[in-house]
């Protein structure tokens, strides 16, 4: 749902946000997904906040259990530093658990990933930007829980990493959404995200932390 805010205080405060889930169906086994995500805030000339996504997926239904899926995803986050950061690789998904209340999956992939960063504080030794390619690996398990009629809980644990160090300098992810279902369609939800990289290329904070209340609607 998109936002457009403007204020006039000490100096103009100017905000825009939008999110958006598109998700085709195809021959019932086969389904392209288009997830956008846009955060764009400043205050007088002073940027405050810009940041957000594009993630393209194409998902195929192997097995009632089991789907593969190619994807390519572009990020941004300025006022972290990171200019943008583009991967696309391929995953893979089992659902372990399927119970009227519960449902659980585990991924798998592998996937090329391209990151540029402004250095925080550059100087005649430090170049103004860091880059970084590498090939990564995938690993992730998800958990769905309906609580009640109206309530449900999912959960997220993320694990990447190069496949030539498996334990060394990783980057850790994390994710809850609790939904409350007004109606079948329409519902509140509150989301937290959690990325923890072990050793960014630039001297940033390691841990970047996201809280969301949002209007979900499905169609």
């Amino acid at each position: 749902m998109p936002i457009l805010d403007f204020k006039t205080e000490k100096a103009d405060v100017f905000t825009l946000k939008n999110t958006a889930n598109l998700n085709l169906l195809l021959n019932r086994n086969r389904v392209i997904n288009l997830i956008n995500k846009f955060e764009f805030s400043t205050y007088g000339k002073m940027l405050i906040v810009s940041g957000g996504y594009l993630h393209l997926e194409y998902r195929y239904l192997l097995d009632h259990a089991f789907e593969v899926y190619p994807y390519a995803e572009s990020q941004w986050a300025e006022s972290r530093g990171m200019n943008h950061k583009i991967s696309a690789g391929l995953q893979s998904r089992y659902r372990l658990i399927n119970t009227k209340s519960s449902l659980m999956f585990a991924a798998v992939g592998l996937f090329f990933e391209y990151e540029k960063w402004q250095h925080p504080a550059p100087d005649a030794n430090t170049p103004e930007h860091a880059y970084s390619r590498s090939i990564k690996t995938h690993l992730s398990l998800s958990y769905k829980l309906q609580l009640t009629e109206k309530w449900t809980l999912t959960t997220t644990g993320i694990y990447q990493t190069r496949p030539d160090s498996t334990f060394n300098k990783p980057r850790y992810g994390g994710a809850a959404d609790l939904t409350y279902n007004i109606t079948p369609t329409v519902g509140i939800v509150g989301t937290y995200r959690l990325i923890y990289d072990t050793d960014p290329i630039v001297p940033v904070r390691k841990d970047y932390n996201t809280m969301e209340v949002a209007l979900n609607i499905s169609f």
